[in-house]
């Protein structure tokens, strides 16, 4: 029992450190996140009014001066429909997200600034459930999890037991978009980038490299994105990671020819060392 907590704690501060790394790493010009802010209701009663408790419903009564101090006031409008303008809040930044490309990660740093974190989780959720031949939205969910992980740690550290049952939710989460669509891109970088910072294993190791490097031939095949310099980034990380400086330093190379302006890969040409 002691060795599996200690695993899972190692487990844990690895996957957490991971998931800082890249996210700092996703510089994107930051938007703002289209996060509204629900305000509580009001629970006095506007001026000029009686507040008078509410009561079951009474027969007609014929009016008099005295009945009308006895109605109940009617509930303002906006208590009606904060419920309802909290729900349908939600849904757009949901919607956001599973359109949003260069400005994701600038949403999911609103969605944890505002700590709407856990709603967005749970509405992914539902529509994961609702739709479930669609890739986007487990990968979606994924990143969403990744991102209470830095949350969390952000405030404090947190459960370690939380962090890491959320950092395995992710990756079975890309799991499942893999399992719909094994082509989406999205779903196969974060997936690797996240494995990278797992204790090492052999068999890990070399799943995250030929995972990475499926990924490179597959972006071959497709119109150039500038988030395409990634996979080389990682993969040159991961073979100086197994102590073969040299294939790290040819795949930085390699992805540096394909991306002359990538910022990190100039880096790591200069600096090999530099994460």
């Amino acid at each position: 029992m002691k060795s599996f907590i200690v695993a899972l704690l190692i487990v844990c501060v690895a996957v957490t450190a991971g998931t800082i790394v890249y996210l700092d790493r996703q510089k994107v010009p930051s938007a703002p996140a289209p996060v509204v802010e629900v305000e509580p209701s009001p629970e006095q009663t506007p001026p000029g009014k009686i507040a008078v408790p509410k009561q079951e419903s009474q027969p007609a009564v014929s009016q008099d001066a005295n009945v009308s101090a006895q109605t109940p006031v009617a509930t303002p409008a906006v208590n009606e429909t904060t419920p309802d303008n909290s729900t349908n809040s939600i849904h757009k930044l949901v919607d956001s997200l599973l359109s949003a490309k260069k400005q994701k990660q600038a949403l999911f740093k609103q969605l944890a600034k505002s700590g709407q974190l856990d709603q967005v989780i749970a509405e992914l959720k539902q529509r994961a459930a609702d739709n479930p031949n669609d890739p986007e939205i487990p990968t979606t969910l994924g990143e969403a999890q990744l991102n209470e992980v830095r949350a969390i740690h952000d405030a404090g550290g947190g459960d370690t037991d939380q962090i890491g049952i959320l950092a395995m939710q992710a990756d079975q989460n890309f799991n499942a978009a893999l399992k719909i669509d094994p082509s989406n891109w999205e779903a196969q970088f974060v997936k690797a980038d996240s494995m990278f910072y797992w204790p090492s294993s052999a068999g890990k190791d070399n799943n995250v490299v030929q995972s990475l490097s499926s990924l490179i031939d597959q972006q071959e095949t497709m119109t150039p994105q500038p988030q395409f310099a990634q996979p080389y980034v990682v993969l040159g990380n991961e073979y100086q990671k197994l102590g073969e400086p040299d294939k790290a330093q040819a795949t930085w190379q390699l992805g540096l020819t394909q991306f002359p302006d990538d910022p990190t890969l100039q880096k790591k040409i200069s600096s090999p060392s530099a994460q």
